[in-house]
């Protein structure tokens, strides 16, 4: 962020700096939006995340988050199986960062399922169209990477989630 561009973002409560909020962020999306990232700035020290101005361009939804300066987006899915379409939205959304937001719409997690989509998407990992994905659930949150992580690894990683 450039000198004179902080005018139009509040710092967070709870972790100041680290997380920077646009006075423009979608008001909609902004409680689901804050949770997450405190999800990952409570799991990760060296991060920091910015929610983005709200834009409105006809048929097309702006990533919400701008993490460790890469553009993320924060996907609510309703099952595993929406992993998939979360990816594909956020590649159009020129996304290198996924946040898949299991606490938005499920109660348990299904880790050798998850795990699964997740490595269904190994080709977004190689092609580095996507570079990280971030999974929150129950106030936490993990990282993965299938281009690095086998499928075993990622279920592994997302049963440390799980309360």
């Amino acid at each position: 962020m450039k000198l004179g561009e902080t005018d139009n973002f509040v710092e967070d409560g709870i972790y100041k700096e680290r997380l920077l909020i646009s006075i423009h962020a979608d008001q909609r999306e902004l409680s689901s939006n804050i949770r997450a990232a405190r999800a990952i700035l409570h799991s990760f020290p060296e991060v920091c995340i910015i929610i983005n101005p709200h834009t409105i361009t006809f048929g097309h939804k702006n990533p919400e988050y701008t993490i460790c300066n890469k553009l993320g987006d924060r996907k609510g899915i309703m099952g595993e199986k929406g992993v998939t379409a979360g990816f594909k939205s956020a590649k159009k959304q020129g996304c290198k960062i996924i946040v898949i937001d299991l606490d938005e719409h499920i109660w348990t997690v299904r880790a050798f399922e998850l795990s699964k989509y997740i490595s269904r998407r190994k080709a977004d990992f190689v092609t580095e169209q996507i570079e990280e994905c971030y999974i929150v659930f129950n106030g936490e949150a993990v990282v993965v990477n299938a281009k690095y992580q086998t499928r075993r690894e990622i279920e592994a990683l997302i049963n440390e989630l799980k309360p």
